[in-house]
């Protein structure tokens, strides 16, 4: 099979699963501004999109024709849920992912709620994960899970049905503080393609992720909309 035939199947495998046919109405935010890859402008969110100049490896972008992303996307939502109770806390300040020896089984995943344009529709996009903000951190194993969710929470609530509604995993990534995540090769399906998929696959759409714990202990986060989990538009 052609690289470019195996990444439609597995987007399409993959992510297909995550748009929102049947879940509940959410009210999303204006399409967050595109910025580029060396200049910070305003998100979405109050502060502003921090530029990639981390010390981690640069991303390496498909063969496309652009030397430098077109946009970079951040979670419209981004909420916190505890595997333990079912409970949600809906649109947070900050991701958190935790997990620990001691908590009694109440890990601690992250729930966010991506929206891509149209205008996107022709373009390559790729999954990534970084940790280049101040106010992030990470310790324990620096390991996290990536998942698609059949539908992104939409509220507070005491308790997520049907598992939180975990669907697929794409694969897990080493954490690198100050830098960007690494695919761990045979993990998933995202791993695989180092988290490139065609944009058309989801564009005008909403869809869920969650972001999950690996290892016996850990505890990562982030500020929502400027750090964390995030797609690049090539």
């Amino acid at each position: 099979m052609h690289a470019s035939n195996l990444l439609v199947t597995i987007a399409a495998g993959v992510l297909s699963g995550a748009l929102l046919s049947e879940a509940a109405p959410l009210v999303a935010r204006s399409e967050p501004s595109s910025y580029s890859y060396t200049t910070p402008v305003p998100s979405t969110t109050t502060a502003a999109a921090p530029a990639y100049t981390s010390s981690g490896a640069p991303y390496t972008g498909p063969a496309v024709p652009y030397s430098q992303p077109v946009a970079v996307v951040f979670p419209d939502y981004t909420s916190q849920y505890n595997s333990k109770t079912g409970a949600v806390d809906f649109h947070t300040a900050r991701g958190l992912v935790s997990r620990s020896p001691t908590n009694g089984g109440a890990d601690i995943t992250t729930l966010v709620t991506f929206s891509l344009g149209t205008q996107y529709s022709s373009n390559m996009c790729q999954l990534v994960f970084d940790l280049t903000d101040p106010s992030s951190w990470v310790s324990g194993s620096k390991q996290a899970q990536l998942f698609t969710s059949l539908a992104p929470a939409n509220t507070d609530s005491s308790a997520w049905p049907s598992g939180n509604l975990r669907n697929q995993e794409l694969g897990s990534i080493d954490i690198v503080p100050g830098g960007h995540a690494t695919w761990e090769a045979g993990s998933g399906p995202g791993a695989t393609v180092n988290g490139f998929f065609p944009c058309s696959a989801i564009a005008g759409q909403i869809y869920g992720g969650e972001v999950v714990p690996q290892g016996d202990s850990v505890e990562v986060s982030w500020p929502a909309g400027r750090d964390g989990v995030k797609i690049i538009v090539w």
